[in-house]
């Protein structure tokens, strides 16, 4: 048995912007992190085409690193994302699809993160997805 989760959030920007926060590293970096006041910003690397790599490295105030990584399996610009994901030291390995639709005013964000291995791993994908939408509001 495996757990999803879904997470969807309204922003007043466009589309193609949010895909940039999406796809380019430097603006990755500042929001692909669950709270910006606990984490600095991340070490992104970032290869946006199918089969490309990316890396998250977010680093806690006490130190800690958490290191995300995966590879893109669908790139449908500016629509949609899909990639694997699995952190440093774990052997879960999950998807994430990120589907971005025109609302007026702005741009729907939607995450279905699924193959997650546990509740206790999805309530914790959830609660890091809405800290980085949480980011992304607060830094755009």
């Amino acid at each position: 048995m495996t757990f999803q989760i879904e997470v969807e959030r309204l922003f007043p920007i466009d589309r193609a912007t949010m895909w940039n926060l999406w796809t380019d590293q430097e603006h990755a970096a500042r929001w692909m992190r669950p709270s910006i006041t606990e984490f600095a910003p991340t070490v992104a690397s970032i290869d946006p085409r199918p089969d490309g790599n990316y890396r998250f490295e977010m680093v806690a105030n006490d130190g800690s690193v958490r290191a995300v990584s995966g590879q893109f399996v669908e790139v449908d610009e500016p629509r949609r994302l899909a990639f694997t994901w699995s952190w440093d030291g774990s052997d879960e390995e999950s998807l994430v699809e990120v589907t971005l639709s025109d609302v007026p005013d702005g741009t729907r964000v939607h995450i279905s993160h699924s193959k997650l291995e546990s509740q206790v791993s999805a309530d914790q994908h959830e609660q890091g997805w809405v800290g980085c939408l949480d980011s992304i509001t607060k830094l755009y």
